[in-house]
């Protein structure tokens, strides 16, 4: 690294072009900070001719070499700094406005911001990052673009040229020429090839907003490639990853993406394991490693619910498993995935595990199983996939596992039932098991989910004639059951049933569309025998539907 004080019109000397990496920031500085650039320049103007020494320092700019072919002018990444020398730019075009373009000093000040002899890109001393190319581009060509930053901040300048000093003088040109090219100085820091810009990048961006783990993983990406290869990889599979996965969702793909191979990877050490996993991957191959990853962002943006996948029955599994929550079974999912869009698993196949995940986590749920286990039980599972057979090994694998990995059989599922409280857990998770029973019956014009409500048929509160049904223990039989699946049903009426006593709540029942209301409507009375048989029903169908290997 070599670090030196300069001026900073130096970067504009030469045959050289100072390129600002694609996805760097655009151009951002507003008034107050072209106000601050002015009046520095300003007090270094006034300064007598005679005083060579004094100099306005304006920061640091900091620059390594780009990775690009060996032809052309030669180009530098400004890892730090494009502010500054925009905005210098800017003001170069402000005074050049005010000359004649014959004259030798306008000539003079052009050369200031391209390199003449070259052609299209490399003609620009100068190159911002590409959404701000056009506007740029077409500052320096003396036909500023209306309603951009750019022009703005040209105006600015040439409205402060235009006046005068603070003595009311007319300011004088050459002499404002002058003080940009010998009194604004910066510490020059050129990066050398055995430097490591990616970590200069972490460490610049600290004292700002920091970066996420997506932004250091994008910019070591990026500047692995050559500048040739930047724009379109950055076009081609960084944008569209970043417009399909907006804010977070990003950097949490980024770690899904990490952890199908089977390592548990935390939040803040994503960038640190992706660096690591690329070390010994050659710059050659960083392109296809990025087109990877954009293709994977494909299908995480399935399973999170940002994309439809094209297979109905994936989508449906997806959906079902969205709902239940059961997010750390995403990299073994994405990894699945992955594999089905190589051909080595079908969809059926995908299908099948997508049901597997389902049944295996509900029943853990229902039966009090603790989560702390699933994500290492389904990074053990991705680790493990296997080419071929991947239904079968699923649910044999999952089968087979005891203690905090095991999958409760019928017995316990059973058992269970009588004592998991559906209606305290999330509402959602409690109207879906209560869906997914009704959806069991196979209706063929079955009713709509989407106004039906939770009722519990033995209400909340009793009333006297439902004590008098119940009967002796009325009090410990509502505890016990009220909140149970065999006590709870969907319907639409559940405003007008409250705690209306039971044979009125049949009569309403008995007109529901929903055919796991026929059944209770059947009923004389609404006892704990009757809860007891409803349990029973619940657990056929419950377990026909999560079923699990023997």
């Amino acid at each position: 690294m070599e670090a030196r004080p300069s001026k900073i019109t130096e970067f504009f000397d030469g045959t050289k072009q100072m390129m600002v990496p694609l996805f760097q920031r655009s151009y951002e500085w507003t008034t107050k900070d072209w106000e601050t650039l002015w009046a520095d320049l300003l007090e270094q103007y006034e300064r007598s001719e005679e005083d060579t020494v004094a100099t306005h320092f304006t920061g640091a700019i900091v620059t390594a070499p780009a990775r690009s072919v060996p032809v052309g002018v030669s180009k530098f990444l400004v890892i730090d700094g494009q502010q500054r020398l925009t905005t210098i730019a800017v003001l170069i075009c402000a005074i050049r406005a005010f000359l004649d373009p014959e004259s030798k000093e306008y000539r003079r000040l052009t050369k200031l911001l391209i390199n003449e002899d070259y052609d299209e890109l490399d003609y620009f001393k100068l190159l911002p990052t590409q959404p701000d190319r056009p506007a740029f581009q077409s500052l320096v060509s003396a036909k500023p673009q209306p309603g951009t930053r750019f022009t703005e901040a040209l105006e600015f300048f040439k409205k402060k040229i235009a006046g005068t000093d603070s003595d009311g003088e007319k300011l004088d040109l050459d002499r404002l020429t002058n003080a940009i090219q010998n009194r604004l100085t910066v510490v020059a820091i050129h990066l050398g090839d055995t430097d490591d810009p990616y970590l200069i990048f972490e460490s610049l961006n600290a004292k700002g907003a920091p970066l996420t783990q997506a932004d250091l993983i994008r910019n070591y990406l990026l500047l692995r490639l050559h500048s040739n290869a930047q724009q379109k990889s950055y076009e081609e599979a960084w944008l569209p990853m970043q417009a399909l996965l907006p804010g977070e969702h990003l950097t949490e793909f980024m770690r899904q993406f990490l952890m199908m191979t089977g390592e548990e990877v935390a939040k803040s050490a994503i960038y640190s394991v992706l660096k690591k996993r690329l070390l010994s991957v050659s710059d050659a191959s960083i392109a296809a490693e990025l087109q990877r990853m954009q293709q994977a962002s494909l299908l995480y943006a399935e399973i999170v619910g940002l994309k439809k996948p094209i297979d109905e029955n994936i989508a449906t599994g997806l959906g079902r498993l969205r709902r239940w929550e059961i997010a750390t079974a995403n990299p073994f999912i994405l990894k699945l995935l992955e594999a089905k869009s190589k051909g080595i698993v079908s969809a059926v196949d995908v299908a099948k595990c997508l049901a597997t995940i389902e049944s295996f986590a509900v029943r853990r749920t229902v039966c009090g199983v603790p989560t702390n286990q699933l994500k290492r039980i389904f990074l053990s599972i991705a680790k493990e996939m296997p080419n071929a057979d991947i239904p079968a090994w699923l649910s044999k694998t999952l089968a087979a596992g005891t203690s905090g990995r095991r999958w409760p059989k019928d017995e316990e599922f059973k058992e269970s039932l009588l004592r998991y409280r559906a209606y305290a857990q999330p509402i959602d998770r409690c109207k879906f098991l209560l869906e997914t029973l009704e959806e069991h019956h196979g209706h063929k014009e079955p009713a709509t989910f989407e106004s039906a409500t939770i009722e519990h048929v033995m209400p909340q509160t009793l009333n006297a004639e439902w004590r008098t049904m119940i009967g002796a223990g009325a009090d410990d039989i509502h505890e016990k059951w009220l909140d149970l699946l065999g006590n709870l049903t969907l319907t639409g009426y559940n405003s007008e049933l409250s705690n209306d006593p039971f044979p009125k709540k049949k009569a309403l029942l008995s007109d529901s569309h929903f055919e796991m209301n026929k059944w209770i409507a059947a009923r004389e009375r609404w006892t704990e025998t009757e809860l007891r048989e409803r349990t029973d029903l619940v657990f056929m169908k419950a377990k026909a539907i999560w079923p699990r290997p023997e």
